[in-house]
């Protein structure tokens, strides 16, 4: 039995005459100590996904279910046990702390609503939750209020909050974009020692697959473009040998250091047009494909295993160049 199961998730915002849906279909499954990252750009849907896992929204269609619970049937006791065991890291940390709040009512709060600790014993718990992300672990820094933070140690705060209600499942949501280049390794870091000495799982939102890479290694990723996953599979493999036009071509937009690779990279015809919106039929990413065919615009692919654990949802995988993709763990945006 996985730990958290998405099965054929939708999800829309608006009215449901709506073109397309933020997600479509999306299927997920995340087993204990698992990572799985997901990967596209902006608007492909990520959020929203870490937001049902986490329980902030209700799908329209679809199943998610926690330790093989539907979520949204729990009540009481159970719904209260499931919100404590998964918890969300934010993107941005100037917003996901209530600025009228100290970092000691911060951190706080939820332990003692959980009744995890006594209020004898909360001081106690507090200055070792601040050791435990790399804070000043004194009682001066928890009376200090989020304006009076840099974005790391906000964000570090952020994962203090998450981590100190012993969670088993952990939503970080593009938690490294807005800080600082030198900071990212640091925080990634921090979260991979936390999956080792919790046995955590993590849903790993992310832009940059440089980041992917390195934090998720050994896991899976899944590559969604506008609320459809089309492409799934190990990090290495996906990364590596992409099986969908998308992902290749993500892959084909990071820079690399090499000129040679630069050249053999320029001479594949992948004259995609990359400001056109995703098709109304077939294939949800024909309009921007290089090699999409009248099939590919007529009838969207089904989901196939090409290696085991990793799919596609194309009609053409073979036609993907097959020159290994470079990609350094951590860049571009982590030196």
């Amino acid at each position: 039995m996985s730990l958290l199961d998405v099965d054929g998730v939708t999800h829309r915002y608006g009215p449901e005459t709506d073109d397309r849906p933020v997600l479509d279909a999306v299927d997920l499954h995340l087993d204990d100590r698992d990572i799985v990252a997901v990967v596209g750009e902006s608007g492909c849907g990520k959020t929203t996904l870490g937001r049902l896992a986490v329980g902030l929204a209700r799908p329209v269609d679809g199943q998610i279910r926690f330790d093989g619970r539907d979520v949204w049937s729990l009540r009481g006791r159970d719904r209260l046990g499931y919100r404590r065991a998964v918890q969300l890291v934010q993107q941005d940390p100037y917003a996901s702390l209530n600025p009228g709040l100290t970092i000691e009512n911060t951190l706080g709060d939820a332990l003692l609503y959980h009744r995890l600790v006594t209020r004898r014993q909360l001081p106690a718990k507090l200055v070792e939750l601040l050791a435990d992300v790399g804070l000043d672990a004194t009682p001066e820094f928890l009376r200090r209020f989020p304006h009076q933070l840099s974005g790391g140690q906000r964000q570090r705060v952020a994962i203090a909050r998450a981590m100190s209600l012993q969670p088993r499942l952990v939503v970080a949501d593009e938690a490294t974009s807005m800080l600082d280049v030198s900071m990212r390794v640091s925080i990634l870091d921090l979260l991979l020692s936390f999956r080792r000495e919790r046995s955590l799982a993590y849903l790993f939102i992310s832009h940059d697959f440089g980041v992917v890479r390195y934090f998720a290694q050994g896991g899976r990723v899944i590559v969604m473009f506008y609320g459809v996953v089309v492409e799934a599979g190990p990090t290495e493999q996906v990364i590596r040998q992409p099986r969908h036009p998308y992902t290749y071509l993500l892959l084909q937009a990071i820079p690399v250091p090499d000129p040679a690779a630069a050249r053999r990279r320029a001479a594949v015809d992948t004259d995609a047009r990359t400001e056109a919106p995703p098709a109304r039929t077939g294939c949800v990413f024909s309009n921007r494909c290089p090699w999409a065919d009248e099939r590919c615009r007529q009838t969207a692919p089904p989901t196939i295993e090409i290696a085991p654990g990793h799919t596609t949802a194309c009609w053409r995988p073979e036609q993907i160049p097959t020159e290994t993709v470079t990609v350094r763990r951590g860049a571009p945006d982590v030196a």
